[in-house]
């Protein structure tokens, strides 16, 4: 078997085969000293691994490719796989095959992954069931099989890029929370994309329920596609299943419209957690859980960092961080949270390929000056500079957090919302929200 990439999905599934017995090589294209040394210890394990190149010949004599997500289709072992009609699974794919639980809750979609396993992880704990949280929020699936039994559920967070492999995957509840402009450096196109992602529900039978948005147009494309039973969960509509009115979140599922728990007291704030609470009230809703299981669970969540996450009140001025938010729709999200013209907004980073014209009516009315930095700062002042917003330009995020603090006034909030991802100035989105953070406290 091959894997292909040694990063931590890589090494993961390395290490579960060779443990089973199966002979295994990985292929890393990355050869840095870090590289060398995961390496060295799979080598010691009798795993073989290539590193600095992809062997043709390492492809032509194995009998399964397993390439890790971040792997591009266009990359040499798999167009080679392709080519010689090798079979390519994902890690989640070999992962569920090997699971003694198949009792699987799958979260999917553009936005709010992380949070909404998270806030799944922590409700199944107030329910006292056993359960276990993996997948693309940071420990593979593959890598927590021998801590499962049959009777533990599993809240798994799928990409898009791991469900590009999937063939016998199936999530008793999968819940796809919205698809919107991202990885488009990628997939060549949205609905290239979409399938991606709807290939989540491809295996699904009658008796598995789909968690949907109802005000997602990607989603409401699935209604007729989709053989299991469908809840849909709304902030705009009042519709057959789900949605929210009154800091509520209220249901028809039972044929009459009852109140499901109270949002009143949670702890998460902002658009986008709204809708990530209620999917987790309509999988609630499908355990039978109970409503005080629930708003216990929204009034005691810890939140996750860099998603919205309040960091400070300086001088009557709030600053939030939501590095997180790598594309145009989790902008569009944190911005309506707040009030009009009482956001300083940082943004900008590696260009992924979308356009942030569809900004521009949320901008002019919320935004009172935009900071912009990185690859995509003249991109995005060319594309937002019809707003009336002054536009300023940053070298570094430190200078950002220190002209915002100047620019806000007392009520005002300086918010990073990069709409980018992190990779021209940041190792990633958690670097980049630390390095907010500090700046934020260098001002006290």
């Amino acid at each position: 078997m091959l894997v292909v990439g040694l990063g931590e999905t890589g090494w993961a599934v390395a290490k579960c085969l060779k443990n089973k017995g199966v002979q295994v090589t990985i292929t890393e294209k990355n050869s840095s000293p870090f590289m060398q040394e995961k390496a060295r210890c799979l080598r010691e394990e009798g795993v073989e691994v290539e590193l600095g190149s992809h062997k043709e010949s390492s492809v032509k004599d194995c009998d399964l490719v397993v390439p890790s997500p971040g792997v591009p289709a266009d990359s040499l072992p798999l167009k080679l796989a392709k080519a010689l009609k090798k079979p390519v699974l994902s890690e989640i794919e070999v992962a569920f095959r090997l699971s003694a639980s198949k009792k699987i809750i799958a979260v999917t979609g553009t936005n709010g992954k992380t949070t909404t396993s998270s806030l799944l992880g922590f409700l199944l704990h107030k329910a006292k069931l056993p359960y276990l949280v993996c997948g693309n929020i940071g420990n593979p699936f593959i890598g927590e099989l021998n801590n499962l039994t049959s009777a533990t559920w599993v809240v798994l967070e799928v990409s898009s890029f791991q469900l590009e492999y999937v063939e016998e995957f199936k999530p008793q509840i999968g819940i796809l929370l919205n698809v919107t402009a991202d990885h488009l450096d990628r997939y060549r196109t949205m609905e290239e994309y979409f399938q991606a992602k709807a290939r989540l529900f491809s295996r699904q039978q009658m008796d598995d329920w789909a968690v949907l948005n109802y005000d997602d147009f990607f989603c409401q494309s699935l209604r007729e596609r989709i053989s299991a039973r469908k809840i849909f969960f709304s902030l705009e509509t009042r519709n057959k299943g789900l949605w929210y009115q009154d800091q509520e979140v209220w249901s028809s599922l039972k044929g009459k419209e009852e109140k499901v728990c109270s949002l009143k007291d949670a702890v998460l704030f902002g658009k986008g957690n709204l809708q990530n609470m209620l999917a987790v009230s309509a999988v609630g809703t499908i355990l039978n859980l109970g409503r005080g299981v629930l708003e216990e669970t929204f009034q005691q969540f810890p939140p996750l960092p860099h998603r919205m996450e309040k960091v400070a009140r300086i001088d009557g001025i709030c600053f939030v961080n939501d590095s997180k938010a790598t594309n145009v729709d989790s902008v569009k999200k944190a911005l309506e949270t707040f009030p009009d013209r009482s956001v300083v907004l940082i943004m900008g980073g590696k260009d992924k390929g979308f356009s942030f014209s569809e900004l521009q009516d949320l901008v002019r009315k919320k935004v009172s000056y935009l900071l912009v930095l990185g690859e995509t700062a003249k991109k995005i002042s060319e594309q937002l500079g019809d707003c009336g917003v002054p536009i300023v330009f940053v070298s570094s995020l430190v200078e950002a957090v220190k002209t915002g603090y100047e620019k806000a006034r007392v009520g005002q909030t300086v918010l990073l919302s990069p709409g980018c991802s992190s990779f021209d100035m940041f190792t990633n989105y958690k670097e980049r929200g630390d390095v907010f953070k500090n700046a934020v406290k260098a001002l006290r």
